[in-house]
């Protein structure tokens, strides 16, 4: 997957990193099989340049939200590995609200990694508050009350 995010950082696609693999930047250990990214669900341009460099990766484009909120989540199955696209994820504000929190981090190769801030994050998993989140939730509330 750290091809897909070489690519996003140099094509300059805007994007966070949420889920469990956001988690595991912010340092706890957790296992997970998909890469979860928030992206502006209107930002044409994001769309465009986004679309033409995962061209070779996805079957089909990723599209914009639409006006009763379609797409907020697209799942994409690529040679590296599950994609999701999140447009509109619950208990978080818009991209661009987000955006001027996020963190970076590094992977194993050195490669920038934008995520979602330890506050936001924790906002949405407390939003859909599923039993499997217990743990990242009480994780997260440490982190920010260290």
């Amino acid at each position: 997957m750290e091809e897909i995010i070489r690519m996003l950082n140099e094509n300059k696609i805007r994007y966070l990193v949420i889920g469990g693999q956001a988690l595991r930047f912010h340092g706890m250990p957790r296992f997970t099989m998909d890469w979860d990214l928030f992206i502006p669900g209107k930002d044409k341009n994001n769309f465009d340049v986004l679309n033409k460099v995962l061209e070779p990766y996805l079957d089909m484009p990723v599209e914009p939200i639409g006006p009763k909120g379609q797409n907020f989540v697209q799942t994409y199955q690529t040679q590296f590995g599950v994609i999701q696209f999140h447009l509109a994820p619950l208990g978080i504000p818009v991209f661009d609200e987000v955006e001027k929190s996020h963190e970076v981090f590094n992977t194993e190769s050195g490669i920038p990694v934008k995520c979602i801030s330890t506050k936001y994050l924790l906002d949405s998993k407390l939003s859909t508050a599923r039993p499997k989140d217990e743990d990242d939730i009480s994780f997260l509330q440490r982190a920010i009350n260290k």
